[in-house]
């Protein structure tokens, strides 16, 4: 595997400053992207009002193909990020900036697959406050069985998120998903 992207995680609440530190990361990170990037998005746990999770906002990048996800993902490594490349899934080019605060930036093909996937798990988690319940106990249950570390931690927990994700594809096909 790749041991560089594994790194000790802890499992918070949901802290309400989440919301406005991406907002100020994502400002800080268009300058000079704008006419690179199609769109930015707020994604992952820290962008779902309830849900407990790692304390790392997550970024999402939306660009027109991977040549330019790559060539984006240098400039964003110039504004103090750590470039891991294509790492764990391909089509996904990881960066991280530990702090505090931490975030992560994924940039992907803006309506691609994996694009589709993060933004339907996100707006399905807000339209779904039982589910942000349901997710956030497994997540105190993969922390509290001995998954202190990234990989160990999202692979122990990944049984649950393909789960939710089929949910959350049978919700959007039966129009279910307006966004409260």
């Amino acid at each position: 595997m790749t041991p560089e992207v594994d790194e000790p995680i802890e499992v918070v609440s949901f802290d309400p400053a989440w919301p406005r530190l991406f907002d100020e990361e994502a400002k800080r990170l268009r300058v000079g992207l704008t006419d690179q990037i199609n769109c930015i998005e707020h994604f992952g746990s820290t962008s779902v009002v309830g849900m407990a999770g790692k304390p790392v906002v997550d970024l999402l990048f939306g660009v027109d193909d991977m040549a330019q996800a790559h060539r984006v993902a240098e400039k964003v490594a110039e504004l103090g990020y750590e470039n891991l490349g294509e790492v764990l899934f391909p089509g996904r080019v990881y960066l991280r900036r530990r702090g505090p605060p931490n975030f992560n930036v994924v940039v992907v093909v803006q309506n691609g697959v994996l694009w589709n996937y993060f933004v339907l798990v996100r707006d399905y988690l807000r339209a779904n406050p039982d589910e942000v319940e349901a997710y956030s106990k497994a997540k105190w249950e993969t922390v509290e069985s001995g998954a202190a570390m990234f990989l160990s931690y999202s692979y122990k927990k990944a049984p649950f998120l393909k789960e939710l994700a089929e949910r959350a594809k049978h919700w959007k096909l039966a129009g279910m998903n307006k966004v409260r």
